[in-house]
């Protein structure tokens, strides 16, 4: 990509990956000063009681077989987990979830890290730090870093997949040994994670295809069958090592797939499509259940909760795929643009055809983000490339100044920054009562830190008295960060001295009580807690 009127040669890439590397340690600076301060999510004591009986399976000599017993948890490989749960075992000075919440952080930078290697495969250096920045200033990525610990490496594997895919794509039809490795090893680990990768393999499908078509054209008819036999032989030399090798490194992430590895990997991805868990949703201000959504449901919270600058690129990066196939100059490159279309379009698509149950906003979707993140750097930067200097001046200054919207939201909302919405729904205020927001139930650590405050300022518990705390949300995103004479009773037992509760599913208003305690974020509660000893 070259941009003939900047100065000093930045076209070059010098100057882009010298601003990569900056943006890069400074995230790293960031999430190191900032890990510690995210509370623990609703599912994560599930999650860190799967690592252990993964880990526990491997160390019993595969006879230990806990991990069947915990939740439907063992649908999903137990690569981060049990790897979480491994090393948190070498570190006992610090405490196990804070100890996951900085790998999980590792995890995101680590995608943030392989969507510029992406992005610079598919458009040079600029398109790089274009997507890295697209996708460090979405909230919901950033948000989501330190404590998901399903789909912050889920995305971030598939992020790397996708750049060795590219990769092979361009080497096509003489591959390296090592690059079919690579690429099968970051395959099996993030199917690993989750089966759901397997809809990488459509994607890649679709890319193989258009790499191969041009090829076969470029020979004379009467060779025109000899070619196709060397480039369908070098198909084969490319695809089954990589998925043999991809297999047996999920499988050896999975124990539950150990147990029937012809079977269980597709039972799962079956379950998964048709998942069960029945939830109540918001959608617009309507309560709905998560087994009988709308189409719209996913493209509407990912309205909601992109950026604009963020939008905007990503849905011209889309809309541009088919532009992106006509301009490009070789078939390498219009089967890495078929690769990034087919990865984020797929996954919506199967979703509402198959009518799967959603929750959580979009959080599913995560690993769209790097791919629809480098479409629209790559947006951004073709179009810069063909518009006069004042246009530019005048696009680079929207989409900067847009930028720096989610980047006060990000300060403000903190450490809650995945329940950003965007200026067209009125951010947090106008997305509240309409959209789900703390549906991590994360906010529950500040609040129990308050409660501990309050109870100290009212001249603190009485020895050998148990408060009894009534919860209506996650019990271990409060009672960890709670003492030990601190009981978590149920919501509506009538001897409890607290009410503590999430504001999703109108949980604050189950009990009457004097609120002593609110976490908020832009004037939009998150949690409550209620002095229930007083009328």
């Amino acid at each position: 990509m070259q941009f003939p009127w900047l100065p000093f040669g930045w076209d070059k890439g010098g100057p882009w990956a010298l601003a990569t590397r900056v943006a890069l340690v400074g995230l790293a600076i960031v999430a190191a000063w900032t890990f510690r301060d995210y509370g623990m999510s609703w599912d994560e004591e599930y999650q860190s009681q799967y690592g252990q009986a993964v880990l526990d399976y491997y160390v019993s000599g595969f006879q230990d077989h806990r991990y069947r017993e915990i939740f439907n948890l063992y649908l999903y490989g137990g690569m981060f987990d049990g790897l979480a749960n491994a090393l948190a075992a070498g570190w006992p000075q610090v405490d196990l979830y804070t100890f996951r919440h900085g790998l999980n952080a590792l995890c995101g930078l680590l995608g943030l890290w392989g969507v510029w290697r992406l992005g610079r495969l598919a458009g040079g250096p600029a398109t790089g730090f274009t997507a890295l920045a697209l996708l460090a200033l979405t909230p919901m990525y950033l948000g989501h870093m330190f404590n998901n610990p399903k789909d912050i490496p889920f995305a971030a594997g598939v992020t790397w997949t996708l750049y060795y895919m590219g990769r092979n794509l361009r080497a096509f039809p003489d591959i390296p040994p090592r690059l079919i490795l690579k690429l099968g090893a970051l395959l099996g680990l993030t199917l690993g994670v989750r089966v759901g990768g397997v809809l990488l393999l459509v994607a890649w499908g679709a890319a193989l295809v258009v790499r191969v078509m041009p090829l076969l054209a470029q020979s004379a008819p009467p060779l025109r069958w000899t070619r196709a036999e060397h480039l369908l032989k070098a198909f084969l030399r490319l695809v089954v090592p990589t998925t043999v090798i991809a297999y047996v490194v999920m499988l050896a992430c999975w124990p539950w797939a150990q147990e029937s590895p012809l079977i269980h990997p597709w039972q799962a991805l079956w379950q998964f499509s048709h998942f069960p868990q029945d939830v109540e949703v918001l959608l617009n201000g309507v309560t709905l259940h998560s087994t009988n959504l709308p189409w719209f449901y996913a493209p509407l919270y990912l309205g909601v909760q992109l950026p604009l600058p963020q939008l905007v690129l990503m849905t011209l990066g889309l809309g541009a795929g088919p532009w992106f196939l006509a301009r490009a100059t070789s078939a390498a490159e219009r089967g890495l643009a078929t690769l990034l279309v087919v990865t984020a379009l797929t996954p919506v698509l199967v979703a509402v055809l198959a009518h799967s149950a959603l929750y959580d906003a979009v959080r599913h979707f995560l690993f769209i983000l790097p791919p629809l993140a480098v479409l629209g750097a790559l947006t951004l930067t073709k179009t810069l490339a063909r518009l006069p200097r004042a246009a530019v001046a005048l696009v680079l200054a929207a989409v900067l100044g847009g930028l720096l919207e989610p980047i006060a939201a990000m300060v403000r909302l903190h450490p809650y920054e995945y329940i950003y919405a965007n200026p067209l729904i009125g951010g947090v205020r106008g997305a509240f009562g309409r959209f789900d927001l703390d549906y991590w139930g994360s906010s529950f650590r500040e609040a129990a830190e308050e409660l501990q405050r309050y109870v100290a300022r009212e001249g603190g518990v009485p020895e050998g008295h148990i408060t009894q705390v009534a919860i209506c949300g996650p019990w271990s995103a409060a009672l960890i960060y709670l003492p030990p004479d601190y009981e978590a009773v149920e919501a509506t037992d009538p001897d409890a001295d607290f009410f503590l509760s999430t504001t999703r599913w109108m949980c604050s208003s189950l009990r009457p009580g004097r609120e002593i305690v609110r976490i908020t974020r832009d004037g939009v509660p998150l949690s409550v807690i209620k002095d229930l000893r007083v009328p």
